[in-house]
């Protein structure tokens, strides 16, 4: 192995057609730095790897990467593997990856490595600024306190629809305590489907806030904040109509 390494893990970006130039022109560059070098120091092993519309590809053409890029409908993966004939045959040497994922935030990182420690150094400063460019906010919907949120307030606004359910379908039903009876079966019913609605909303969020989002510019901060401006108001509103009938039903029982 290298003597040197450093790496991080990347996400939350926004990576376009621009974007993915950019990477490369800097890639690039530092390959053209590394001409002067001995040739097995070089990085003469340039392979891109493409993962879209459920299939991929690998290619040492970054051109063929690129129209493939702005053609596919669903990114889901790009690759950078440099590497020095060095590191192929010894595993020494200098060796660039730069992985971006839009699901899998383990397979989202930077890696330099060499034994030359200024090299890495140098190298990685570069990649992560330019990377770092393209951050976008899409970590906050996937903060960990966002899903303690959304299942604390998800498990209350249930327990609301319950009660307003039973409230409203009671009289319909003839007989003994039919809203005790209603709510019971309601709140079973959906304290068991909970489980698939949390999972339909990992996948909402894996689309509309992925971790690294390809071509398309996610919802902003102020986008983001209207939407749950606008949920929470509903969510809101239903929970007061619920604690209304929490209300008149100790009222009752207190007669």
């Amino acid at each position: 192995m290298s003597d040197y390494l450093k790496d991080s893990f990347i996400s939350y970006l926004t990576i376009d057609t621009v974007a993915l130039d950019s990477i490369n022109d800097d890639l690039q560059t530092i390959v053209n730095e590394t001409s002067s070098l001995p040739e097995n120091e070089q990085l003469k092993s340039n392979v891109y790897t493409l993962r879209y519309d459920g299939m991929g590809i690998i290619r040492k053409d970054y051109s063929e990467i690129k129209r493939c890029f702005e053609t596919g409908r669903n990114i889901e993966r790009v690759n950078f593997d440099f590497s020095s004939i060095k590191y192929l045959s010894e595993y020494k040497g200098k060796k660039i990856q730069i992985l971006l994922d839009a699901v899998d935030g383990s397979r989202c990182y930077l890696s330099v490595s060499d034994d030359d420690e200024k090299w890495v150094d140098n190298i990685y400063k570069r990649l992560s600024t330019r990377l770092d460019s393209n951050k976008n906010h899409n970590g906050l919907p996937r903060n960990p306190f966002t899903e303690l949120f959304i299942q604390l307030v998800g498990v209350i606004a249930g327990f609301s629809f319950c009660l307003i359910a039973a409230s409203l379908l009671s009289p319909t039903l003839k007989v003994q305590y039919a809203f005790f009876v209603l709510f019971i079966g309601l709140f079973l019913i959906f304290s068991n489907l909970w489980t698939y609605i949390l999972i339909l909303l990992r996948k909402l969020r894996d689309k509309y806030w992925p971790i690294t989002s390809f071509k398309k510019k996610p919802l902003g901060l102020v986008g983001q904040s209207i939407l749950s401006l606008a949920i929470t108001s509903f969510l809101i509103g239903l929970m007061g109509v619920g604690w209304k009938i929490l209300v008149k039903l100790s009222s009752l029982a207190l007669q």
